[in-house]
């Protein structure tokens, strides 16, 4: 029997979940954003129901970090805005009581850093000859870059692309076989303009793209989300992202395992068991259903020799790439940099420079290096203290005044987070294969989270919602 569409579970949604009348119990294995909306659902409707979470705190990768930061800074480590779009996030937010305000990644002073020099991108084509643009790139801004290279050609592909419903055609899957650099560079961009370009391709910068689905890109360049389309909609959640996470939490606060990883997973015809491990024990529950919401690095750690899974669902937990994150977070006594909104693409191995509190009130301020891809992975190879000191030795040139100013800081790196092992879903060419095998429920063991969702990118709040919904349609029919 097909599950539901991506519009029946608006619709659904919007006109109030089905009841569960065939189960009695369920194990939900995650406290991300997906786990704790499937749980909390489940026990408005008198469900047993059990969250098992492996960290000591709810939210997954949404992580909004408050220490060890001075005056009640604070900083985003994971998920970070919601758009008027994020239909999901929006109704929870609203049912929690929390209210959003303007993100910090639009409206900045944006700049380029290259070769060692600031470049606003309205003055790109005063450096065209020294960032190596092409002939007819040299009278093109950036935004004129992404309508030729990008806008334009994607308008070309057809209706296909932007339908509501994502259902990925024979000719979106050619474009599946194909890399984002390996398209861009067919449509006559320089390695300059992809540079130049790729700053704004925030979902595919996790890894390189040379390995990034041209589709997904293509969708999600297309859709109401892109960061180079974005329209002044981008919102963040106010006090920060862990509040949604927090609230949920609280809803089932007695339900929830913290400190619970499930080290083995079983079924039967009757029933569903996951072990834990419980301080120095091993404890196993028992459930009509399981809910996974756990990224699939996690789960790859988890014994599923007797899950009674599929071998295309093994294989899909074995293939997914999560892409590479890491995020320093340096506490500054001053502001000592010019702009008020500071964020500045670089060509170093920090990626990306940005004030990460720009309008949370003090002298003091928190700047980010956000990391990505292959240099992620090598920063995160070094001890806390060696990333401190590898970012300060970087940025030192890019804001002059760095370690002088420098009082504490800390750092994110995904890769290493044992329980997530990455910080979002990264489409790497052949995507469209494995996406119908991730949703796809196994016997009495349905799937969650970001990486599930009807969309070929990962990376959104809303996404990890939308599962939970499915799910709990997924559940009440079966």
């Amino acid at each position: 029997m097909p599950g539901p569409t991506q519009q029946d579970v608006r619709n659904t949604f919007d006109r109030g979940l089905p009841a569960q009348t065939a189960v009695d119990s369920v194990i939900v294995v995650g406290a991300g954003l997906a786990g704790l909306a499937t749980a909390c659902e489940l026990a408005e409707q008198g469900i047993a129901v059990t969250v098992l979470e492996a960290d000591a705190r709810p939210g997954g990768r949404t992580r909004t970090l408050r220490h060890p930061f001075a005056d009640d800074l604070h900083a985003e480590a994971g998920a970070m805005t919601v758009t008027r779009h994020c239909h999901y996030t929006m109704a929870y937010l609203r049912r929690m009581g929390l209210d959003t305000e303007p993100s910090d990644l639009v409206d900045t002073d944006f700049r380029y850093y290259r070769a060692g020099r600031r470049i606003r991108p309205d003055k790109i084509g005063d450096h065209a000859e020294e960032l190596g643009l092409s002939e007819r790139e040299r009278d093109l801004s950036v935004p004129g870059m992404l309508a030729d290279y990008v806008a334009g050609h994607n308008a070309r592909i057809g209706p296909e692309l932007t339908e509501p419903n994502w259902n990925p055609t024979p000719r979106l899957l050619e474009l599946d076989r194909i890399s984002v650099r390996e398209i861009l560079t067919r449509r006559g961009a320089s390695p300059a303009a992809i540079g130049l370009m790729e700053p704004m391709f925030l979902e595919m910068r996790g890894g390189e793209l040379e390995s990034a689905s041209a589709m997904a890109w293509a969708r999600y360049e297309s859709g109401p989300r892109s960061f180079s389309t974005a329209d002044g909609g981008w919102y963040k959640i106010k006090d920060g992202t862990d509040t949604l996470a927090r609230a949920l939490a609280g809803k089932i606060s007695e339900r929830v395992c913290y400190r619970s990883p499930v080290v083995r997973i079983t079924q039967d015809a009757h029933g569903v068991e996951a072990t834990v491990l419980d301080r120095d024990r091993l404890r196993t529950l028992r459930a009509d259903r399981m809910v996974l919401t756990a990224p699939f690095p996690s789960v790859r750690r988890i014994n599923l020799s007797q899950a009674g899974m599929s071998a295309t669902k093994h294989s899909a937990i074995r293939r997914l790439r999560y892409a590479s994150v890491l995020r320093i977070f340096l506490q500054m006594r001053k502001k000592f940099w010019p702009e008020e909104r500071l964020m500045i693409s670089t060509d170093t191995a920090l990626c990306t420079v940005r004030d990460a509190t720009p309008r949370q009130p003090g002298p003091r301020k928190i700047i980010e290096c956000w990391l990505t891809g292959w240099p992620a992975q090598a920063a995160a190879e070094l001890s806390p203290d060696g990333r401190l000191d590898f970012a300060l030795r970087e940025l030192e040139p890019i804001l002059p005044g760095a370690r002088e100013n420098f009082e504490l800081g800390t750092s994110v790196a995904w890769d290493n987070e044992p329980f997530t092992g990455g910080a979002y879903i990264l489409p790497e060419t052949g995507h469209g294969e494995l996406m119908p095998h991730l949703a796809r429920p196994e016997g009495r063991i349905h799937f969650a989270g970001e990486h599930t969702a009807f969309e070929p990118n990962g990376g959104s709040m809303n996404y990890a919602l939308e599962s939970a919904i499915r799910v709990l349609i997924e559940m009440s029919s079966t």
